[in-house]
């Protein structure tokens, strides 16, 4: 309820509503000649600052893979985790951080291990000094949270999506069946889509939805909520395009 007191996609909403109720209201002004122009800016700047039309979206690509349960299985699976994260620089240099995808990714790796057992490898997101990574910082944090250190893997060198799942493939291949894919519910059409493009045989493990099943009244209203939300959906809808076009992607 707060993001409606947010003054960026409130007010450029009721900006654009007022230059319409203006223009409709006094039709002979030049602003007012304008006044279909305005309609889409209104509908625009509404659809983008809406909650409750951004969560649909979201919704319907999380949705293509559904929460799992899983089992104990013989053979001790791989659990394939994609990072998530960001550099900082220090005074010595760059140091790895998590962001919430990052962590929720993290625990999830975690809490799926202890069911299931097996080898945790976590890939990608180098610094720009190539000193540390995110992958590395969260197979610390898996280690530190008491998945034994023989039992963590990294690759510490995948820029993306797709160099995360081709820069493991070969690893993924020796181990063979089971092998989970941890990544955000969000991110898994794409990180799926890559997989089977590569060959490679991944049982989906989503985590971090963003997607609500029930939303307030107040959801419908504009807030600075919204264009958060559909930033997310647009990355990962023009992401999958782009991977398509590129030829990363089936």
């Amino acid at each position: 309820m707060i993001e409606l007191l947010l003054p960026t996609s409130v007010c450029l909403f009721a900006t654009f509503l007022f230059l319409c109720v203006f223009a409709f209201s006094r039709r002979t002004t030049k602003l007012g000649r304008l006044r279909y122009g305005i309609v889409p800016l209104l509908l625009w700047a509404y659809c983008f600052s809406t909650p409750a039309i951004a969560n649909a979206i979201i919704d319907s690509l999380e949705q293509q893979y559904p929460a799992v349960r899983a089992t104990s299985r013989e053979g001790g699976p791989l659990i394939l985790v994609l990072s998530s994260g960001f550099a900082v620089k220090t005074a010595t240099g760059y140091q790895a951080r998590l962001d919430s995808a990052g962590w929720e990714r993290t625990w999830a790796a975690i809490r799926l291990w202890r069911q299931v057992g097996g080898h945790l490898l976590f890939v990608g997101a180098p610094t720009p000094d190539n000193g540390s990574s995110v992958a590395a910082f969260m197979a610390e944090i898996a280690t530190t949270s008491g998945v034994p250190p023989a039992a963590v893997k990294i690759e510490p060198t995948s820029h993306n999506t797709y160099e995360n799942l081709a820069f493991t493939r070969a690893l993924v291949e020796s181990h063979g069946p089971p092998v989970w894919l941890v990544t955000s519910a969000l991110h898994l059409p794409r990180a799926m889509a890559v997989a089977r493009k590569l060959g490679m045989r991944l049982a989906p493990y989503p985590c971090d939805r963003l997607g609500e099943p029930f939303l307030h009244w107040y959801a419908w209203l504009p807030n600075s909520g919204g264009p958060k939300l559909f930033a997310a959906a647009l990355h990962e809808m023009f992401g999958l395009v782009y991977y398509r076009m590129k030829g990363f992607a089936d």
